[in-house]
């Protein structure tokens, strides 16, 4: 396994690297203004322990093997890759059948997001790169993972 993820992110990383020598000149996406796979990485190990601490959101995130977790954070970093614009592959479920069942409320929604812009803030993140950022929660995330 690690060693397909490690072929998975070479693969990446040539990619991005014969279209930068090819001089093709895309729009940047949000995930090469937020500096790429590593600053997701970084983000993801400093937000998720906090959230999956959270007094108000621990619930969800008990009896989870350390190997859950560490599966669980690569996933993480892939879905919010591709959902940047970068080029990784998601390979996880969708959203929906994923947390259904949980009863995350609206309360439990604005607690993780003060925790994601928090470590937005604490990370240095540029105002317009943090707002097209937390956009993609609330308008991709949110109507799969609220319920109640």
């Amino acid at each position: 396994m690690k060693k397909m993820i490690t072929t998975m992110i070479v693969m990446v990383f040539a990619v991005e690297t014969l279209a930068f020598a090819a001089g093709q000149s895309k729009p940047r996406t949000l995930y090469h203004r937020l500096g790429g796979y590593d600053a997701i990485a970084a983000f993801v190990d400093t937000a998720f322990p906090r959230v999956a601490s959270n007094d108000k959101l621990a619930r969800l995130f008990k009896g989870h093997s350390t190997d859950s977790k560490y599966r669980q954070r690569q996933l993480i970093i892939d879905l919010l890759c591709k959902e940047t614009g970068g080029p990784c592959l998601y390979t996880g479920r969708p959203m929906k059948p994923v947390h259904v069942g949980l009863e995350i409320s609206e309360d439990d929604w604005n607690t993780f997001l003060r925790i994601i812009a928090d470590t937005m803030d604490e990370l240095k993140w540029p105002a317009a790169e943090k707002k097209e950022f937390l956009d993609i929660f609330q308008r991709r995330f949110k109507p799969d993972v609220v319920e109640k």
